[in-house]
């Protein structure tokens, strides 16, 4: 079956076609919902998150020029949303949470097969700092491009990279104390 474009559906959309609308919203919706759970910790704020970026681009959807991909643009709004509501609540850290995730979400990084592994990461994951957690999740589940997180930021691609390298470092750093530790419990 033929797939239409974003853009087609935003006309549509804007014209007043439900259907378009609907369409537009459930290719998106997963995608979001999965990035405010890694990025916020709890089903709860995750769906708070994607209901407020789906208000946001109901009122909106108007403004949207076709400057980046329409999946950027969403994002983009997501990001300042995310990281608003990181600012005005203490972020959970709640291990159950991450761990119902199923394990086809979207995007996940294919070098983090076993489930063990998954949940050592997103532990890890917490403990970085809020716009290095940002960086990681924009390029490896979202599978954005340097270019096009900086854009979403506003921010430089240099600084994108450097804030998505130091995030690596510190992750690796963690991961390996973390081994150390558990082989030293044996």
């Amino acid at each position: 079956m033929f797939k239409r474009s974003d853009e087609s559906l935003i006309a549509k959309a804007l014209n007043g076609d439900q259907h378009a609308w609907q369409q537009l919203v459930n290719r998106h919706q997963s995608a979001l919902f999965y990035f405010g759970l890694r990025l916020l910790g709890s089903r709860e704020d995750a769906n708070d998150l994607l209901q407020d970026v789906l208000m946001v681009l109901c009122r909106n959807l108007g403004q949207y020029r076709g400057d980046s991909s329409f999946k950027s643009w969403l994002f983009g709004i997501a990001n300042y949303r995310a990281m608003d509501m990181l600012r005005r609540r203490k972020y959970s850290d709640n291990d159950d949470e991450l761990a119902e995730m199923p394990a086809d979400a979207p995007g996940l990084p294919e070098q983090l097969a076993s489930d063990r592994q998954q949940k050592q990461v997103q532990q890890q994951l917490r403990n970085l700092p809020a716009e290095q957690r940002l960086v990681l999740e924009l390029k490896f589940y979202q599978q954005f491009t340097f270019d096009e997180i900086a854009s979403q930021l506003a921010i430089s691609s240099n600084t994108v990279k450097s804030r998505f390298y130091a995030a690596l470092d510190k992750l690796r750093l963690q991961l390996e104390d973390n081994h150390v530790e558990q082989s030293a419990n044996f």
